[in-house]
Parts: C-alpha cells; sequence; structure tokens
C-alpha cells in the first residue's frame, strides 16, 4: 500500500511540474503570484524580448506562492530552464520567486555560467535586485535584474571574461575621495590648533609638574586571578544556497 502511496505522490509531483512549466512555454514572464499589473507585465516581457534578441539568449521570470510538491526551489528553477528555455542560442537564465517562503533562486544553463559566474556573477546580479523585492517593488526588481543580465553579457561578449562587479575601479571616485578627506584632515586640524590659545611654553621641565599632586609611599604588584571564556565556534551560513550540478549554474537565498 505505502508502495501505491509512493507511486501515486510521485505521479501528482510530475503533473503539477508539468502544469506549471507548460505555461512559461508561451510567455518569458509568469506571475502565478500576481505581483505584477498587465502593463507591468507587458513592459518586462518587452525588455525581456529586447536583451534576449540582442544576446541570443533566453530570460525566465516566474513567480509562486509555493513551490509544488515540496521539492526545492533550486531542482524546480532547474526544471524549469530545461523544460522551457534550454533553446537558448549562447544560454540561459531563469529567477523564481517563492512568496510564501520568501525564496528566490537564479538556474542558469552552462553556457548561460560561463558568462554570469556561480559566485561573482549570481552575488552581482542580486544585489541589483533584492531590495527592490525586500521592499515589494517587484516590477522594479524584475527590470534591474534583466538590465544586470544585458551588462554582464554586454561585458563579456567585449572583454572575453565574466563580469567582476569587485574588479571595478573608478579612478575619479578614488581622486575626489582622496581630495575631500585632505581638505577635511586639514581644516579640523587647523580648527584645533586654533583652539590651543591656552598653550604657552614652559622655561624649565619643573613647570609642567604640579607640585605635591601625587604622594606614592607604597608600591606593590599583586596577581589576583585570571578568567578563561571558552565559546564554541558556529559554522558559517551564507544567506545563498545553492542547487547547482554538472549541467546548470546559479544560486538563491530569501528576500
Amino acid at each position: 500500500m505505502k508502495k501505491i502511496l509512493r507511486i501515486l505522490q510521485g505521479a501528482c509531483l510530475t503533473f503539477l511540474l508539468i502544469c506549471q512549466t507548460a505555461a512559461l512555454a508561451a510567455a518569458p514572464v509568469v506571475d502565478q503570484a500576481k505581483l505584477l499589473n498587465s502593463s507591468q507585465r507587458e513592459a518586462l516581457t518587452a525588455k525581456i524580448q529586447q536583451v534576449e534578441a540582442a544576446h541570443k539568449i533566453k530570460i525566465g521570470i516566474c513567480t509562486m506562492q509555493d513551490v509544488p510538491g515540496g521539492i526545492s526551489i533550486g531542482k524546480y528553477a532547474n526544471n524549469i530552464l530545461d523544460k522551457n528555455f534550454a533553446n537558448g542560442e549562447n544560454g540561459s537564465i531563469v529567477l523564481v520567486l517563492a512568496m510564501g517562503s520568501r525564496d528566490w533562486y537564479i538556474s542558469t544553463d552552462n553556457k548561460m555560467r560561463m558568462k554570469i559566474t556561480d559566485e561573482a556573477g549570481i552575488h552581482g546580479l542580486k544585489n541589483l535586485f533584492l531590495d527592490d523585492l525586500s521592499n515589494g517593488d517587484y516590477s522594479d526588481g524584475f527590470h534591474h535584474f534583466v538590465d544586470g543580465i544585458d551588462r554582464y553579457l554586454s561585458y563579456y561578449e567585449k572583454e572575453g571574461v565574466p563580469y567582476d562587479p569587485g574588479d571595478e575601479f573608478d579612478i575619479w571616485a578614488a581622486i575626489i575621495a582622496a581630495a575631500v578627506a585632505a581638505a577635511s584632515g586639514f581644516f579640523f586640524a587647523y580648527y584645533l590648533i586654533c583652539g590651543m590659545s591656552n598653550v604657552t611654553p614652559a622655561v624649565e621641565a619643573s613647570a609642567y609638574l604640579k607640585q605635591d599632586s601625587v604622594d606614592i609611599f607604597q608600591r606593590q604588584d599583586r596577581y589576583l586571578y585570571t578568567t578563561v571564556t571558552r565559546r564554541k565556534k558556529s559554522k558559517s551560513s551564507g544567506s545563498s544556497s545553492s542547487s547547482s550540478d554538472s549541467s546548470h549554474g546559479g544560486g538563491g537565498g530569501k528576500f
């Protein structure tokens, strides 16, 4: 009986996944959680199609209340990508949101994984849209996600290497910051110097001493005790999770 129930459960899960992913075949944006109105969805779809045509890729955005079947959002996003976006000539990428658990996940195929890496690439994209999602500005967040893909791929096509936000260095910003810091330090030091009107030079060193202010009649060092506190070192845990494998890249977390 238990074996039959497991088979039925697996069949139901497969059916749910087919129903969920079939909707994505018709459009790059499937908003089952109803986070966007019709005009926002149309504008986002138009932007996605523009970026897809420019780079010959596939982009998908899917929102839902909960991931069906109790599987991880990463595996579900990989499944969405494989079933509906595997035909991107230069790669495919999908963003999935589960509103019930406040999870997000970006799945990439191996072509896209070379251009938007699992570490710097996904982390950089996250920084572009995560605040918007946390604040409920879903339309802005999705647009920033697509703009980020466009920026990263344009950089890759020009430079031949993946874009890493950590490599950015603005020389003019550094010069301006250094000039402001130097000016601030100068004026602060000048202000302190001008405020030292009560300072006058002394002829002898003894003039700096206040007579009879200290009377030391005994000197002794006494060791009392030592307190040692031990604390178990906790294992580090990041905010992003991964369901990457040999055929997928990506990462995710909470918003």
